[in-house]
């Protein structure tokens, strides 16, 4: 009997050490998608020049495509040049502090007449039982070019 008692906890332990490592290969793949989701949303906007309809169009539609869901709130602090995006909009709007958007893009201003952005995509990482269980953010910065932005979409960040 005692041996019985014994082994099964070991068993109980080996299970134990199998789910956490498994929930930390589905954490590292997830994670490893949003940083490629990341990185084409920085080379969208770089390509076609900034922040204008053709480019928040793009990003949209790969963004869709991907089956990307996760959103969250862009950090503002009272700053001008930062923009919330909804993938079922074509535009970006000013980011409001409380309210959720698909993706962030900060403009900030480069050296002379460049500019340089930094993009927010968001990362979730679902449990089937528990649900939602955090959020992240992943950040990136596009190289410092001389954008051709929209009208709607000069300003920036000092």
């Amino acid at each position: 009997m005692r041996q019985s008692i014994g082994s099964t906890w070991i068993f109980q332990l080996m299970i134990l050490f199998i789910f956490l490592f498994a929930g930390y290969i589905i954490l590292t793949i997830n994670y490893s998608k949003t940083v490629k989701i990341k990185n084409e949303v920085i080379s969208i906007v770089e390509k076609y020049e900034g922040l204008n309809d053709y480019s928040i169009k793009l990003v949209n539609n790969y963004l869709t495509a991907q089956g990307y869901s996760a959103s969250g709130k862009c950090s503002t602090k009272d700053e001008a040049g930062v923009y919330g995006g909804l993938l079922v909009s074509d535009k970006l709007e000013k980011a409001v502090p409380n309210r959720k958007y698909d993706y962030c893009i900060k403009k900030y201003k480069g050296t002379g007449v460049t500019n340089y952005y930094q993009i927010v995509v968001f990362y979730k990482f679902n449990l089937p039982v528990i649900g939602n269980a955090s959020g992240f953010t992943v950040r990136g910065t596009s190289n410092n070019f001389k954008a051709f932005d929209n009208d709607l979409y000069k300003e920036e960040v000092g």
